[in-house]
């Protein structure tokens, strides 16, 4: 496991849409009194929803500026560079060189949590991936994405409270 830095430690919640990423980065970050990065593009595109695939290494240079801008001991976020791959290669069929330097050059968290697609999808505007099907096919291309690059990870399952007693007990030997 490499850490961002000598003292903190940082774990990426990722998953396909609609898996809880940003309720469960919420809760864990509460339940290990840690802090949390939320998903600047989301942020980004409550406000402006239309985008190209240009825009997505904006999105991945925000996500790391606003990661980089918090020190401290535990930083839980709500995406990470392999994120941005898969997103990118899933809507567009191709990726950014910079995307690619990017998880090469930046990959500091000492674990992601993959969350499966076995919440019930929840609509929502920003949302492009709502049938099962596709949400598998996300959930397989992380799986492979990060077993390629041979980083450490954990699937998540369950519903309701079990899902954030899955991750508890899954970071417990973590932190």
């Amino acid at each position: 496991m490499e850490k961002a830095s000598s003292n903190q430690l940082k774990i990426a919640i990722i998953g396909p849409e609609s898996s809880g990423k940003s309720t469960l980065c919420e809760q864990l970050s509460r339940h290990f009194s840690a802090s949390r990065v939320p998903e600047f593009a989301r942020s980004y595109l409550e406000t402006i929803p239309n985008y190209s695939r240009h825009d997505l290494d904006y999105f991945l240079g925000q996500q790391i500026a606003n990661e980089k801008k918090d020190h401290a001991s535990i930083l839980f976020c709500d995406t990470d560079p392999i994120s941005f791959k898969i997103w990118s290669i899933y809507k567009f069929g191709t990726v950014s060189k910079y995307i690619n330097s990017v998880i090469s050059s930046h990959n500091n968290y000492a674990h992601r949590i993959l969350l499966t697609p076995d919440l019930p999808y929840e609509k929502d505007p920003l949302r492009e991936n709502s049938s099962l099907k596709q949400r598998i096919e996300l959930f397989e291309l992380f799986k492979q994405e990060l077993e390629f690059h041979n980083l450490s990870y954990s699937i998540v399952d369950g519903l309701n409270e079990n899902r954030i007693k899955n991750a508890i007990k899954t970071l417990s030997k973590l932190i």
